[in-house]
């Protein structure tokens, strides 16, 4: 869900992103019929979504890594120990990019998620309400208060990066 909320969120701001989604369970499946209703009814389209696996190679070419959860980032920076300075929880990045600012017209995105990690206060990475619980198995009245979390958080975002 994430994937296609910020891909279509920055593509209102006029911006064609590479935006790619891994998960660290990813079944190599389609999106839930669930989760396919809950972001529909936001605009976005999940056709064609697949699950997939996160690896070194997808964390190493991110400019921005975002996890739902804590081991999602703690994942992200085992697999690639240099991306601490760009992974952060969904909740987090929205919270302390604000307080960084936007990303300057001359600034790369990985440069702006830089800027925003010095943000961090010393101690473990986001509170525990920058996380966002995986509704898998829920009823669709979790999926939709999911999405319109994720989807909340994803347009402070796309702001940020595209002001």
């Amino acid at each position: 869900m994430a994937e296609a909320l910020l891909r279509a969120r920055l593509a209102e701001r006029g911006v064609d992103a590479r935006v790619a989604s891994a998960g660290t369970l990813a079944w190599g499946g389609p999106a839930t019929g669930n989760a396919s209703l809950a972001v529909a009814e936001l605009g976005v389209d999940l056709d064609g979504h697949l699950s997939r696996q996160l690896t070194a190679k997808l964390v190493d070419a991110s400019d921005l890594v975002i996890g739902m959860t804590r081991d999602h980032v703690w994942r992200a920076t085992t697999l690639s120990p240099d991306a601490t300075g760009r992974a952060f929880l969904l909740g987090e990045l929205a919270r302390l990019g604000g307080r960084a600012g936007s990303r300057h017209p001359d600034e790369s995105e990985r440069a702006w998620a830089q800027r925003v990690a010095r943000e961090r206060p010393d101690g473990p990475i986001g509170r525990h309400d920058d996380e966002v619980a995986d509704p898998v198995g829920e009823p669709l009245a979790v999926y939709r208060a999911t999405a319109a979390r994720l989807d909340r958080d994803l347009r402070v975002i796309a702001e940020l990066l595209v002001p």
